[in-house]
């Protein structure tokens, strides 16, 4: 391979690995942080992969109406040796109350998770407020 060959191969191959840099977002990019909801339902589906955590949650109104939202959350990773999985709160029916940034281009049912928490007092941090990442490898 000549110099220049391998130069512009090079070059290539930095610019490559640099995209999933430039695909990451802010919380704030999406959602708005000046704005908190708060909603009460039941947890129906979550999504545990990567990049994030999607929880699904059935909120019922005044008139009996239900909509789902779809709540973004952190990566797994973030959870490792909480003892969070996604069986347990699948597994746990009780109505639950989370907090959420509402999506910013005011897309409806949908933000990003803060806490959720339950009626004997559990609560759960899921934001980056107060979270550590676990340590590297």
């Amino acid at each position: 391979m000549t110099t220049r060959r391998y130069l512009r191969f090079t070059a290539l191959m930095i610019l490559g690995s640099a995209l999933p840099v430039l695909a990451h977002h802010s919380v704030t990019a999406e959602f708005d942080p000046n704005k908190r909801i708060t909603l009460k339902g039941t947890v129906t589906k979550v999504d545990w992969q990567n990049p994030h955590i999607f929880f699904h949650i059935d909120v019922k109104d005044a008139s009996g109406k239900i909509t789902s939202w779809e709540l973004q959350s952190l990566p797994p990773a973030f959870f490792r040796g909480s003892g969070l999985t996604r069986q347990k709160i699948l597994a746990d029916t009780e109505e639950v109350t989370v907090t959420a940034y509402p999506a910013k281009d005011g897309t409806a049912a949908y933000g990003y998770l803060l806490t959720l928490s339950y009626p004997d007092g559990r609560s759960f941090n899921l934001s980056r407020e107060g979270v550590t990442a676990p340590p590297a490898k």
